[in-house]
């Protein structure tokens, strides 16, 4: 390949994407920063519009209270969401927009996906298992790729629900939007969405309170762009325990959501 037709194949120099934060609040403006180098000055170069790419693909999409800008080689998108859920949307819209404009190179446009994973942030502070469950996966998962950044990530953290009932707590909806990130990207793999209760009160209420957690947190990930024919959601109340004592600790530790991934997948 000639030197000019390398250039021309990298048009689009890659930067850093970066989500400043991924805590969405209807009063909270969506800020996300995208560090894009300059083409270089060549005949054969193209020059990007990047506010006018995603600023379009906003308005496609009805996602145009966010408002995408450049200046001082960076773009950003500024705006108020009306929720936690249409905030994520917006900037996942920008950031494929964004993503899909950039060099054709393969090995560049994972480069700049790890940049852009790796700068996650929840409510404000940088969490290092969201970094590594999100960039140990490669660009085509395998079923196992997808089971251990579901098993990173949920190691570390745990869905929480309002006491009794289906409501994910607020401070929840940061890791399910992480959760739901990592669906995307594992597209070609069905996952369970298994909800599991301790054993205080009534079995037969646990197994549906189950069912009802296990439901809202697949409705939760659709919401944030998962396919709903890619989930299977099933409650399993308090038929399996992972700490059979009679403690509190043990109750915690049973009341849980896990992610599991079927190896036949849904191609």
């Amino acid at each position: 390949m000639s030197e000019k037709a390398k250039i021309k194949k990298r048009a689009v120099a890659i930067g850093i994407v970066g989500l400043v934060s991924f805590m969405g609040v209807a009063t909270t403006g969506l800020v996300i920063a995208i560090g894009a180098k300059a083409p270089k000055a060549d005949s054969v170069s193209v020059e990007i519009d990047w506010a006018a790419l995603a600023n379009a693909k906003l308005l496609q999409t009805r996602h145009d209270f966010a408002i995408a800008s450049f200046n001082s080689g960076m773009i950003k998108l500024s705006g108020n969401a009306p929720d936690a859920q249409t905030r994520t949307r917006a900037f996942e819209i920008a950031r494929r927009a964004i993503i899909a404009a950039m060099s054709v190179d393969k090995s560049d446009q994972k480069r700049a996906i790890k940049a852009f994973e790796n700068n996650i942030t929840i409510n404000g502070e940088k969490m290092d298992d969201v970094r590594d469950a999100l960039t140990t996966l490669p660009t085509s998962p395998q079923a196992n790729d997808c089971q251990t950044a579901y098993d990173i990530l949920l190691a570390g953290h745990v869905v929480n629900f309002s006491s009794g009932s289906a409501i994910i707590a607020n401070d929840s909806k940061p890791l399910l939007s992480a959760l739901s990130a990592i669906a995307v990207r594992c597209v070609n793999y069905r996952v369970e969405v298994g909800g599991h209760t301790d054993s205080q009160g009534d079995t037969f209420a646990n197994q549906q309170l189950s069912e009802r957690r296990a439901q809202a947190v697949a409705d939760f990930l659709v919401g944030n762009g998962v396919r709903a024919t890619q989930l299977t959601v099933l409650g399993y109340g308090e038929s399996k325990p992972i700490d059979a004592s009679a403690t509190a600790a043990a109750d915690a530790k049973n009341r849980r959501i896990e992610f599991k991934i079927s190896e036949t997948g849904i191609r």
